[in-house]
């Protein structure tokens, strides 16, 4: 008798879960967060259907489908000039509504795409949860409300303003500025009066311009029966940070958790000329990258050449991801790769010198 109590017990825990996973963002450097996500999620004996730019493309993963979005997604950041706007001297502001503008155009693409149709408007599907990346636009939260799921949000980084505040988290400017905006740690009363200033700024926009377009470009395709895109936000279950590292520390409501190391690999052996570079640097080595997005063949000649005068001029070698083949002026020091396995090779560089929302900030390696 005790044990067929115990067997419907048993039954009911290893019970796995059917989940939908929408990861947008047409980047590399997002999407190697969230895939040991859905591997992970795979392996342990979920059924995973992830839209996506980067698939694993993994035939090993049996119950994993992944439905590749990088033919409707991935152009759309140049098309409309986003790094441009990025790189260049402009105002935050400008900056800020042009990264809603590419998502608002990425949302419309994946909306408008039949194999996501599919997933949204299949009845037979039965999804117990939604993963959905909060990255600016809360359009594709909508898939969710339309599913009549629960969601949770994974970020490749730190939240935003507006997801704080959906979530009901404490988010004084005065103490935190914004992910965009380049101060860290104790800011100054000058610092304090810029964040928020933006805050207030934000709060305005996201109120009265993106709320209402996202809302607009959800019910076009999900349909007008929806709830207010903004109450469906606020509706996030969990909301879970990576890279800690990369955002001021905070205490957070219990529905905020930070994840840290999920990316992180066990280190590879690295290509034989590689080892040799780094084998035979007697001071060491700087590594500089502007990551998957900015690109450095991408920058103004006058601004390559600051950076290479400024490499010349250290005891260093410098391993340089430039994406040509090859650096008109480049200095003896500096080698230039177009790929460069970034983990394998940060245990052995004293400096790592990286980009972050077109910010290039300084850390050790």
């Amino acid at each position: 008798m005790k044990a067929l109590l115990i067997f419907p017990l048993l039954w009911t825990v290893i019970d796995c879960a059917n989940i939908l996973a929408i990861f947008h963002m047409p980047s590399y450097s997002h999407q190697v967060v969230f895939q040991p996500i859905w591997r992970e999620l795979s392996l342990r004996g979920h059924q995973v259907t992830v839209i996506t730019s980067h698939p694993l493309n993994d035939p090993t993963l049996k119950n994993l489908t992944e439905i590749d979005v990088s033919a409707l997604n991935l152009d759309i950041p140049k098309k409309m000039r986003l790094m441009h706007y990025i790189e260049k001297d402009q105002p935050i502001h400008v900056k800020v509504q042009k990264v809603v503008e590419v998502n608002y155009e990425i949302a419309e693409v994946l909306l408008s795409d039949k194999r996501v149709i599919g997933v949204y408007n299949n009845s037979a599907s039965k999804f117990d949860l939604v993963l959905v990346q909060p990255y600016m636009p809360p359009t594709l939260f909508a898939i969710a409300a339309k599913l009549k799921l629960p969601f949770v949000g994974i970020s490749s980084f730190g939240a935003f303003f507006p997801s704080y505040y959906a979530m009901g988290n404490p988010h004084p400017p005065s103490l935190y500025s914004d992910i965009y905006l380049p101060y860290h740690g104790r800011m100054t009363f000058s610092e304090r009066l810029r964040s928020t200033l933006f805050y207030l700024w934000h709060r305005y926009y996201w109120t009265f311009h993106a709320l209402p377009k996202c809302d607009q470009i959800a019910k076009k395709y999900l349909g007008h029966d929806l709830p207010y895109i903004g109450d469906i936000e606020r509706n996030m279950s969990l909301l879970l940070l990576s890279n800690p590292i990369l955002y001021e520390r905070r205490p957070n409501v219990p529905t905020i958790i930070d994840l840290e190391m999920l990316h992180v690999k066990p280190v590879k052996p690295l290509p034989a000329d590689l080892k040799q570079f780094l084998d035979n640097a007697k001071q060491g080595v700087i590594y500089f990258s502007l990551g998957s997005n900015v690109l450095s063949a991408g920058l103004t000649e006058n601004l390559r050449k600051v950076l290479m005068e400024a490499f010349s001029e250290l005891p260093y070698q410098v391993l340089w991801k430039f994406e040509d083949d090859k650096l008109p002026g480049k200095p003896k020091n500096v080698e230039i790769r177009k790929w460069i396995p970034q983990q394998d090779v940060l245990g052995k560089v004293v400096i790592f010198w990286m980009s972050l929302v077109g910010i290039i900030s300084m850390s050790t390696g």
